[in-house]
């Protein structure tokens, strides 16, 4: 699996230790040891597969996407990904300007089963691999920041009370 990206080496755990160009795959857990959370997002949604998801909110002509896991227990925040900083766009053709932009209010996801507003979150995120990196970015980062580059997240949920799962949840490109 690939290493965890720098931004979520805080709060995901990863499914194997072994170092890869593959997809990493881990559950979302706070340092208190908690992995029930408030998944805060703007406030928008589409329909995918039949279900409602979050979706990339607009505001005064500005694009926003984030995720932010609030643990239920010690109300630490985790930010997942927010597309102005975290991944191949955040960080490689990162927009100094639109990154400056006051972030939009999140508002917690409400399970569509149960109402509940509290989940378990995986998250699996997959990379072209360190060779492409070093590569494309010709020197302008260092090689060890390949896992900042990501190419794509998906955060799978589950209900903490109905146990309704929502698996792609999020599913962001971010290239």
């Amino acid at each position: 699996m690939m290493p965890v990206p720098s931004h979520l080496k805080q709060c995901v755990v990863p499914d194997s230790d072994e170092i890869d160009d593959s997809a990493l795959r881990g559950v979302v857990r706070c340092p208190c040891g908690s992995e029930h959370f408030r998944m805060l997002y703007p406030g928008q949604t589409h329909e995918y597969k039949g279900e409602q998801i979050p979706c990339t909110a607009e505001m005064d002509d500005k694009f926003f996407f984030l995720i932010i896991a609030k643990c239920s227990a010690c109300q630490a925040e985790h930010l997942l990904i927010d597309k102005d900083f975290h991944g191949w766009d955040g960080l490689v053709c990162h927009d100094s300007e639109q990154a400056a932009l006051p972030r939009p209010p999140l508002r917690p996801w409400t399970c569509l089963s149960c109402g509940g507003v509290e989940h378990q979150a995986c998250v699996e995120i997959q990379t072209e691999g360190k060779a492409d990196f070093v590569e494309a970015v010709e020197g302008e980062f260092p090689d060890n920041r390949w896992p900042d580059g990501f190419g794509w997240i998906d955060i799978s949920i589950s209900c903490s009370t109905c146990r309704k799962a929502t698996s792609q949840w999020v599913s962001y490109e971010t290239m």
